[in-house]
């Protein structure tokens, strides 16, 4: 039997690694089910907001063979309707994968389906929190007129909706209607991270001595200059701050260079850019605690890379990662208590290593129990058997 062919259109995929945890959707995606359906990416031919500049290890305009996907690089000349149809009609797909509702790569898509024949291919949109209320109040009236447009144009017409969870299953209800299909599929993780794993790796933890690691693209929904703030009433200890991620808001990023260059005499800022996926996990397992004042949040690949790098999480509670409080893996804290994330921070300064070991450990059995949870898979399986069933 001829396995069915999957075509999936994003903003951005290997080798890239500075665009965040989107990419990482479609990855997994196709590490996990690959062997069960072909997959062809759509997507542009360079590496994030951040970085314009072509890749040079793969061809532009061409089908390139990346690991089990065949994955066509996008120009600037490629990102219209005509190229579109043409490559649609190339691959014949059995069901559309959209990684965004706002990427240009995935409005072009559905300008395309006005083409009857197009129009009979499933599709599924998976909008990766873009519909959460947080995030729609960044360039507001920007997606609230495109979102009028895409109705009045029936861009949304017969397709399935991707929700990670519940939570976000009612803001797209809320963002685009209630009468849509949505189902639940959370993201998907990778099949393991960092298998040979020892916590003889992680750095002692001395009483009056911490390090953190901020690990995000440097925009202001990611709130570094919150945690900057809270960080300038912290005069007691040794405090080290290292920041990971490419600088996509260069205004916010003067902000926070600002900010950091007034804290106090015992906190270091260490700031080390983008960095690929085995060198951020390299930096994770190398600091003691996580830190991420995030003001919104849909899944964070990042949360459970953290944890099972042995780093307990100190987040936002804007988050689907509530359950490490319960599982003595981290913090949630308020974004509107200020006084109760300098408390969490000085807690993490005067922590010793007996109590560190054990949150440590926590954070890794709780990120290898999510690891193992055979039901996260099991969902995605069946959007995609109801795709395929148009």
């Amino acid at each position: 039997m001829q396995r069915k062919k999957i075509m999936v259109f994003c903003d951005y995929y290997l080798p890239g690694f500075k665009s965040g945890g989107g990419m990482w959707t479609v990855v997994n995606l196709i590490d996990r089910f690959h062997d069960r359906f072909d997959f062809y990416v759509v997507t542009r031919n360079h590496d994030g907001k951040a970085d314009r500049k072509p890749y040079d290890q793969v061809k532009t305009g061409e089908w390139n063979a990346v690991g089990p996907a065949r994955v066509f690089y996008l120009g600037p000349k490629h990102l219209n309707v005509r190229s579109f149809s043409k490559l649609i009609k190339e691959i014949k797909p059995d069901i559309v994968f959209l990684n965004s509702v706002f990427s240009r790569p995935s409005i072009t898509f559905l300008r395309s389906r006005k083409n009857p024949e197009l129009s009979r291919i499933p599709v599924i949109v998976s909008p990766c929190g873009e519909l959460s209320g947080a995030t729609l109040k960044f360039k507001a009236a920007k997606k609230r007129a495109f979102l009028i447009y895409a109705k009045l144009a029936g861009l949304y017409r017969n397709v399935i909706w991707r929700a990670s969870f519940e939570i976000d299953a009612q803001e797209i209800r809320d963002a685009i209607g209630e009468n849509i299909e949505v189902i639940c599929a959370p993201d998907l993780p990778p099949n393991g991270i960092l298998p040979d794993f020892s916590f003889s790796n992680k750095p002692t933890k001395r009483r009056g001595s911490v390090r953190f690691v901020f690990v995000s693209r440097l925009v202001r929904k990611k709130n570094l200059h919150y945690l900057l703030e809270r960080l300038s009433s912290c005069t007691d200890g040794e405090i080290v701050l290292d920041i990971v991620g490419p600088i996509e808001d260069k205004e916010y990023w003067k902000e926070c260079e600002a900010a950091a260059k007034t804290l106090p005499g015992n906190i270091t800022v260490s700031v080390a850019g983008a960095m690929r996926y085995e060198e951020i996990l390299e930096r994770m397992e190398s600091a003691h605690f996580f830190v991420l004042p995030t003001l919104t949040e849909n899944f964070g690949y990042v949360f459970i890379e953290a944890l099972a790098c042995g780093c307990p999480l100190l987040i936002s509670d804007r988050t689907v990662w509530g359950a490490i409080v319960e599982k003595g893996s981290g913090w949630t804290v308020p974004i509107e208590d200020p006084p109760a994330w300098t408390r969490a921070i000085k807690e993490c300064v005067e922590m010793d290593q007996e109590q560190f070991s054990q949150m440590a450990d926590a954070a890794r059995e709780h990120a290898l129990e999510w690891l193992a949870d055979p039901s996260i898979e099991a969902a995605t399986a069946t959007l995609l058997e109801r795709a395929s069933r148009n």
